[in-house]
Order: C-alpha cells, then sequence, then structure tokens
C-alpha cells in the first residue's frame, strides 16, 4: 500500500494538527535570526516612511490609496493593513514585524502540508511538502523582507481558499462566498492572486483524480463558483482603477524592457524558463535583482530562448503523461505556470526579469511532487528506501543552512547591496550604486561613467536612476546633459514632479522666469503628490517671481517654502528671503533673516553671506542648486561645496519605484 494509496485507513484526527504543527515550527525555526533584521530596500518606504501605515489615523489613505506612498504605484490594502496592526500594537517594532512575517510563513507551510494530505497524498509526502516549502531559499526575499509580507498574505489566502474548496460538506452559497472573500483578500494583498481560479481548477483534478474527468466537464461543474469569483474580481478592478486613478495596471515595465519589442519580449520570457526550474530545483545562486548583466534580455536569434523552448516542451509533455495516470506531476507544473503568469512577461511587461519573491505562490507547486515521489521510493527495497530518506534529509538540510544563512542579507539596504557586489557585479544596479558611492566621496569624475554604464544598460528608462543622475549632474554644472534627460524623464514618467521642478530650476537659472513658472504649476497639479512637494515648488516660483519684479508674489511664496519644516534648515531659502526684504526696504528683517541663513552654514562659510552688497538671484548660495550653464571639464572637476550651499535641489520624500 502506497503512502498515498486512496484506500489508506484515515488517519487518526491528530495527525494534521500535529503535520501542521511539526511543520510550522519548523518554518519558524529556520527564520528565528529574521528578527534581527531591519529595513531593506522598499521597506524604507512603504513601511517605515509611509503615514498611512502608522496605525488607523490616516483609514482613508490605507484602504483607498495607493500601496506606494505619494505615487500611483499598486492597490494593496491588505497588505499596509497588516502593517497598520503592526503599528498600532507596536509602535513600529522592527522585531515583532519581521516575526510576523516569519509566523505568517510558518502557516503558510502548515497550509502547504495539509493541502497534500486532504489531497491523499499520504501523511509523510504532506510532512515533506510542507518541510520542502518551510526551508525552500527562494522564499527568503519574501519572508526576510518586509515587505515581501504582500507574497505571503496572497498565497495564505490562495491556500486557504483551496482548502474550502476541498470542504464538500458546506454548502455551496456559502463555500462560493467565503472562497470569493478571499479572492478580495488575497487581490488586496497582491496581484498574484488573480490566478486564484485556475489554481482551484488544477486541486479539484487531483481531487478528482480517480474519477479521470476531463478538463472541460471540470470546468463546467465549477461554472457557478467561477461567477461569483469574476464579479469579485470586476468588482477589485473597479476599485483598483478609481484608486489609480484609471490605470488598472498601477504599475511600470522593467526599465530594460521598456523599448524590447513584443517579439524580444516574449523571447526573453520564455529563456527564463530554465531559470525558474533552476531556482525551484537548485537554488544555490540567489539574488536581489537579475536584471542586465545578470539576465539579459535576448530576441529569438538567442540559443537560450530556444532552450527555454525545450524546456517548456519537455514539462507541457510531462504534464500530459501524468494527467492520465496520477496527475500529481501535472498539478506541480501547472500550479507553478498559472501562478507566474502574470510575472512572467508574457502577457505584458512588468517590473522584473525574474524576482524570488514572486516564486512563493509558484513554489506551492513543489509540493505536488512529493507523493509521486515518495510511493516511487516506497516501491523500493529496504535499502534503496534508506538511501533515499537520507539523500533527502541532506537535501532538506543543506536548504535550511542556506535559508538561515541567506536570511541576514535583508538585515539592510547596505547588506543587500554588499551581497549583490559579491553574487552579481555585473549588474546595473551595482554599477548604479557605485556611482552613487563614488559621488559622496567627492570622486565626481570617476562616478560618472558607472553612472553611465547603468543608464545604457536600462535605456535611460529607470526613474530612480535618471532623476539621481539629474540630480547629480545638476549640482556640478553639466548643463548641456541636463535638459535632454529632463525632457526624456517628462516623456516615460508624465506623472512625475520632481522632473517638472528639476526643468523648473533650469529655467530659472537661464532666466526664463515664466517658463519655469509654468513648470512649477505643472508640478504641483500632478495628482497623489504634487501637493506634497509645495515647498519646492514655492522656492521655484518665489525665485521666478523675483526675476520677474513681482515681488509681492516672491514674499508671499517665500514664507511658504518657509512654512516647510525640511527647507527652512536650509540656508538658502533664508538667504533669498533676505535679499527680498532688502529689496523691499525692510532692512531689519532683512537682517534677521540673513542671521538665520549664516546660522545654517559652517562658520568659515558666514562671511560669504552678506546683504552689502544684495547678492544676485542667480548667486548659488540663493538659488540653493549648482550652475547649469558650465559645460562639463576634461579635468577632473572637483566636489561641491559642503550643502546646503550648492546642493542639487531637496525633493523630500520621493520614493524608488517598485522593483
Amino acid at each position: 500500500m502506497t503512502p498515498h494509496d486512496p484506500a489508506a485507513p484515515a488517519p487518526r484526527r491528530r495527525l494534521p494538527l500535529a503535520l501542521a504543527a511539526g511543520v510550522a515550527l519548523l518554518a519558524a525555526l529556520v527564520y528565528a535570526n529574521a528578527l534581527k533584521n531591519g529595513v531593506a530596500i522598499d521597506d524604507e518606504y512603504i513601511v517605515m516612511k509611509n503615514p498611512a501605515v502608522r496605525g488607523f489615523s490616516h483609514l482613508h489613505d490605507l484602504l483607498l490609496g495607493p500601496y506606494w506612498p505619494q505615487s500611483s504605484e499598486l492597490y494593496r490594502p491588505v497588505t499596509l493593513t497588516s502593517f497598520a496592526i503592526d503599528w498600532a500594537l507596536t509602535g513600529g517594532s522592527l522585531a515583532w514585524m519581521h516575526a510576523v512575517n516569519a509566523l505568517l510563513h510558518a502557516a503558510a507551510a502548515a497550509l502547504v502540508a495539509l493541502l497534500v494530505w486532504r489531497l491523499r497524498g499520504g501523511a509523510l509526502a504532506a510532512a515533506l511538502a510542507g518541510a520542502v516549502f518551510a526551508v525552500h531559499p527562494v522564499h527568503v526575499e519574501a519572508v526576510a523582507n518586509l515587505v515581501g509580507r504582500a507574497e505571503i498574505l496572497a498565497t495564505l489566502a490562495v491556500l486557504l481558499a483551496c482548502h474550502l474548496h476541498l470542504s464538500r460538506g458546506v454548502a455551496a452559497p456559502l463555500r462560493w462566498g467565503g472562497i470569493a472573500a478571499l479572492y478580495l483578500l488575497g487581490l488586496g494583498a497582491k496581484e498574484i492572486s488573480v490566478s486564484l481560479p485556475a489554481l482551484l481548477l488544477i486541486v479539484d483534478a487531483v481531487d478528482g483524480r480517480d474519477e479521470r474527468v476531463r478538463p472541460w466537464p471540470l470546468l463546467r461543474r465549477n461554472l457557478g463558483l467561477f461567477a461569483v469569483m469574476g464579479a469579485a474580481l470586476v468588482g477589485y478592478v473597479l476599485l483598483r482603477a478609481h484608486v489609480l486613478v484609471g490605470d488598472t495596471m498601477g504599475t511600470d515595465a522593467a526599465p530594460y524592457l521598456l523599448d524590447v519589442s513584443t517579439a524580444d519580449r516574449l523571447a526573453t520570457a520564455v529563456r527564463v524558463w530554465p531559470e525558474y526550474l533552476r531556482l525551484m530545483l537548485w537554488p544555490r545562486d540567489l539574488s536581489a535583482d537579475w536584471g542586465p548583466d545578470a539576465i539579459i534580455p535576448v530576441g529569438w536569434d538567442s540559443p537560450r530562448a530556444w532552450l527555454g523552448v525545450v524546456v517548456g516542451i519537455g514539462l507541457a509533455a510531462c504534464v500530459w503523461a501524468s494527467w492520465r495516470r496520477s496527475r500529481w506531476v501535472a498539478a506541480a507544473i501547472a500550479w507553478f505556470a498559472a501562478a507566474v503568469f502574470l510575472v512572467s512577461n508574457l502577457p505584458f511587461a512588468v517590473g522584473v526579469l525574474i524576482a524570488e519573491r514572486t516564486l512563493y505562490l509558484p513554489s506551492v507547486g513543489l509540493a505536488f511532487l512529493l507523493p509521486p515521489l515518495v510511493g516511487m521510493v516506497a516501491r523500493e527495497r529496504p535499502a534503496v528506501r534508506r538511501a533515499a530518506a537520507a539523500l533527502f534529509a541532506v537535501l532538506l538540510a543543506l536548504g535550511a543552512v542556506r535559508t538561515w544563512l541567506r536570511t541576514p542579507v535583508w538585515r539592510s539596504s547596505s547588506a543587500v547591496f554588499d551581497a549583490m557586489v559579491e553574487d552579481h557585479p555585473e549588474l546595473w544596479w551595482v554599477e548604479w550604486k557605485a556611482g552613487q558611492l563614488l559621488s559622496k566621496a567627492g570622486r565626481i569624475d570617476e562616478a560618472i561613467p558607472w553612472y553611465h554604464k547603468a543608464l545604457a544598460k536600462t535605456g535611460y528608462n529607470h526613474y530612480v536612476l535618471d532623476m539621481d543622475y539629474a540630480s547629480l549632474i545638476m549640482a556640478m554644472g553639466h548643463g548641456p546633459e541636463i535638459e535632454p534627460l529632463l525632457h526624456h524623464i517628462i516623456e516615460k514618467y508624465p506623472g512625475s514632479p520632481p522632473a517638472y521642478v528639476y526643468l523648473a530650476s533650469l529655467r530659472v537659472e537661464r532666466g526664463r522666469y515664466r517658463e519655469g513658472l509654468q513648470l512649477a504649476e505643472q508640478a504641483l497639479a500632478l495628482p497623489h503628490y504634487g501637493h506634497l512637494l509645495a515647498g519646492e515648488v514655492a522656492h521655484r516660483k518665489a525665485l521666478a517671481y523675483d526675476g520677474l519684479g513681482r515681488m509681492d508674489s516672491a514674499l508671499v511664496n517665500r514664507r511658504i517654502t518657509l512654512a516647510d519644516t525640511a527647507l527652512r534648515r536650509t540656508s538658502y531659502v533664508w538667504y533669498h528671503y533676505a535679499r527680498l526684504l532688502a529689496l523691499t526696504g525692510d532692512s531689519a528683517g532683512a537682517a534677521a533673516a540673513l542671521d538665520s541663513a549664516r546660522a545654517r552654514v559652517a562658520p568659515a562659510q558666514r562671511l560669504l553671506l552678506t546683504l552689502h552688497p544684495v547678492p544676485p538671484l542667480h548667486s548659488a548660495r540663493v538659488l540653493g542648486w549648482g550652475r547649469l550653464d558650465v559645460p562639463p571639464a576634461s579635468a577632473p572637476t572637483p566636489p561641491p561645496p559642503a550643502a546646503p550651499l550648492t546642493g542639487a535641489p531637496v525633493l523630500q520624500g520621493m520614493p524608488p519605484r517598485p522593483r
């Protein structure tokens, strides 16, 4: 009698609880060191700097606001609400939030084990399936990085829906309503949950494998359920479109895929299939990013694309053969394919080529390989069974060790960067960060070539990289390069207020004050987060009105700037305020403003700030950024003077785009 024999005696009632508890404990233990992690990459913006998740005082933004603060990127209210609960309970304890991630992962692993058990895969296979899910290293990014909770919550909703679907004793209306509610919760956690109807069909096919029901009858008997789920999906899409101002997708394609033809995008998507297989079966090489040059977009003339085709044909053949037998292997492959489809770049370009976090739900498919594998080993002689058990124990231990050692990589953004430098120094992301580090060290002439390498690999299509480089060359006075770059950013990202603000700065610098005012107003009018740059916009408007000789309007906008907590700490807003007051005859006010400006610079620089004579409008100490009309020098460029005298425009609270 094999471990997955449907004729096997029913296990004791406590067996499922023991299975779930054991698997959950293993998952929690292997991620125990995650409690020491801090925040890394997107955690900083989604969790730590996001007012919406700090309790429930911003309920509208929490439930009806975009996932990325101050932007129209994605809609994940369930994930944000979970962080809000954390903040309400602990005030933002990082150890608590990481513990919640680990416990949610433990629950997901337990549900995976129970799913195999409920599908009559056998207790041993169920335990092993849960253990594999618990320790698989590809899950580290989802569990050890706080924002990976979106993946875990979505997977929990899908798994609970699968269990409810198998609860035939529950009346159909209640069961369908519960599944539809879980569908909405999953979609609210992360969009990958959209695959739930297909995953329910796969579970149904495995559960009814003895009936040998063909696909179409299987679909017909679930039409009522799918109608209810379809209505839930339509409601979600309409709400999402409302929140994201008509953009139901709500995300951008990877920068290196924006200019790729449809044919080449499909070739690249197929080229990635062997990488999926490798990450599932031998996840030794892991990375926080798999963009160029770790994986390079290809065309159909690439052998790697055709290797992907061969892998796809082979997997399809396995599905066909397995469907006619036990269906377990077919279910494993079909589950992975259905779950990964949305993020595979096949239907449309997404923000990544591969992201390990997005494989969390697809990897549940591995669980369906354990029943036939255990059954095959069970039919062998005892020596073979002992050897197989020892091999599996070694592989499980290796997976647990790899996961334990990988988890601290996500303790901080710098730790992620260090790991990427060690594992994949050829990545565009590493080249970008190298440029940042060199520029911060004042080695600007060395930094710019690194920026150019990263920009070339992304086709100048990565918003944050483009803006970072624009900020650098503005501060350094590389005039000929800045204007076409800003026009490119505005064309690619028309909803980006900072690009308009930077271009307004350029217009003011060059004396085109009316154009500067127009651009500043455009930035302020942009939805979602233009208003958050009111201080920065007012700074440009004050300068432009000064240039036009409209001193009253200049003073009004300068006072708006001084109401901005961040900007009133800078010297240049006070120095310009002193200039305006001096020009309008308020000597006492001008002297007080000058004292405030001097208090915000180093002692050695205070004598440079004077009202005798009144400083020119185009002084860098008034503008707050570097000269824009100076061409790049061939000699090494000296670092700019200490901020805030000639730094690039300070744009507060701008998040990176979703990875």
